[in-house]
C-alpha cells in the first residue's frame, strides 16, 4: 500500500458559547481547524485533524498547519501509511518540531491502518479496555454566577468533572478557586486550569491561599521547571499539560513526581503514535493521564476516544469531547457521548469521515 495523495482542508469552528476565555487573557470565538485526508493506491483513505487555537498553541501556525506540509507531504508520497513508526521517522527526519502538522497526518495513517485491518484504532493501540470514558467540561473565565449556570447546564448533560479556568488575574483566581467546592454536588470534582497564566511568584501565593480547598491545580506556569518549583511549595494535587511535549518530559515527571496527572494533547505531542508511547510510559510508572487536545471537531474527538478507550481505566483521569464545543462539524458521524462519557466507535479505523458539507475545497494538495 502506498500514499498517492495528501490534501488539506480548512474548517472554521465557532465556539458554541460565543467566546471562550482562558489563561493570560487569551480568548477564542472561532478556531481554524485543518482536516487532512490521505489516499492510497488500494482505494483506502484516512483522515486526521489539527486545530492549534489562537494564543499559546498557535505558535508558528497563523495559517493553520498547511505551511508545514510543504516539507512533510512530498516526503510521504509513496510511503506505506500502515507503517506508523516509519511514517513518524520520515516526518521527524524532514522537519523538526511542528507537532500540530504531524499529528493530523499521523491520525490519518492510523485511520488507514484500522480500515486495512478491519479493526477500530483502539484495538490496535492496546485493546478496548473500557466501555465509555469519563468526560470533563471546561467552565470559561467569568463571574461566579456565570460559572454556576454553566456547570448546572453541563451537569444536566451528565458531566461530573469540571475544569475551572483561571490564570488571568491571580488575586481574582484565588477567589474563583476557593468558591469552586461550593459549586460541586456529591460525586463531582473540579480542577483549576491556569493554562501557564501565572508567574512563579504569583502561583506560589495562589496555591498557599487555596490550600484548604484540595483543588487540583493544572499547569500553573509556563515551563516544567517553574511548575516543579511551585509544586515544591504546595501539597495540592497537580496536573501538567502544556509543558508535556514528548517522552523526555514524561521521564522527568516519573523521576521528579511533580504531578499526579499528565494531560496528553495529541497535537502537542505530534500524534497518536507519540501519545501512545508517552501514555504507556507514564501508566507503567503509575501516573494518570488525560486524553485530550488543544481544540478540534469530530475527527479530533474520534482520535481522543480511541486513545482513551485503550488506556487502563484506573489510570485515565478523564477525556474531552471537543466536537461538542463547536457549532460546525468536521466529520460524520461524531463520536457518541452519553451520560458524561465518551465512547470509541466499533467501525474500522477512527470511525469518522470528513464532513463534505463543511470542509469545502482543499487549500493544499500533494499527489504522486
Amino acid at each position: 500500500m502506498k500514499i498517492t495523495r495528501i490534501a488539506a482542508y480548512h474548517v472554521k469552528l465557532p465556539y458554541v458559547g460565543g467566546t471562550y476565555v482562558w489563561g493570560r487573557g487569551h480568548a477564542i470565538s472561532v478556531g481554524l481547524s485543518t482536516v487532512i485526508t490521505i489516499d492510497t493506491d488500494t482505494g483506502i483513505s484516512g483522515c486526521g485533524e489539527s486545530c492549534p487555537i489562537d494564543g499559546i498553541y498557535l505558535a508558528a501556525y497563523p495559517e493553520g498547519i498547511v505551511p508545514a506540509l510543504v516539507r512533510l507531504a512530498p516526503a510521504l508520497l509513496g510511503a506505506d501509511p500502515r507503517q506508523v513508526h516509519a511514517i513518524e521517522r520520515i516526518m521527524d527526519g524532514v522537519l523538526k518540531g511542528h507537532p500540530y502538522a504531524k499529528s493530523a497526518i499521523d491520525a490519518a495513517c492510523w485511520d488507514i491502518l484500522g480500515k486495512s485491518a478491519d479493526l477500530p484504532v483502539c484495538m490496535l493501540m492496546g485493546g478496548r479496555l473500557s466501555d465509555g470514558d469519563p468526560l470533563y467540561r471546561a467552565a470559561p473565565q467569568g463571574s461566579a454566577d456565570r460559572t454556576a449556570r454553566a456547570m448546572q447546564a453541563y451537569r444536566k448533560a451528565g458531566y461530573r468533572q469540571f475544569q475551572i479556568k483561571v490564570g488571568n488575574d491571580w488575586q481574582t483566581d484565588i477567589d474563583r478557586i476557593i468558591q469552586a467546592p461550593s459549586l460541586l454536588e456529591p460525586g463531582e470534582s473540579a480542577f483549576a486550569d491556569a493554562n501557564t497564566g501565572w508567574t512563579v511568584h504569583h502561583a506560589v501565593q495562589v496555591v498557599r491561599a487555596v490550600r484548604e480547598t484540595g483543588i487540583m491545580i493544572e499547569q500553573p506556569c509556563t515551563t516544567y521547571a517553574e511548575c516543579l518549583y511551585v509544586r515544591s511549595r504546595s501539597d495540592l494535587p497537580v496536573k501538567l499539560d502544556e509543558c508535556i511535549t514528548g517522552l523526555g518530559i514524561a521521564e522527568h515527571i516519573v523521576a521528579d513526581r511533580p504531578a499526579e496527572v499528565a494531560g496528553l494533547k495529541i497535537s502537542n505531542l505530534g500524534g497518536l503514535t507519540k501519545a501512545r508511547r508517552v501514555r504507556d510510559y507514564l501508566v507503567h510508572h503509575g501516573i494518570s493521564v488525560v486524553a485530550e487536545d488543544t481544540w478540534g471537531g469530530e475527527i479530533t474527538t474520534a482520535a481522543l476516544a480511541h486513545l482513551a478507550a485503550s488506556t487502563p481505566p484506573e489510570y485515565l483521569y478523564n477525556t474531552t469531547d471537543l466536537h461538542n464545543y463547536n457549532t460546525v462539524s468536521t466529520g460524520r458521524p461524531g463520536p457518541r457521548t452519553e451520560g458524561g462519557k465518551l465512547y470509541a466507535g466499533d467501525a474500522p479505523g477512527l470511525g469518522v469521515e470528513p464532513d463534505t458539507s463543511t470542509i469545502g475545497e482543499p487549500v493544499a494538495v500533494y499527489q504522486a
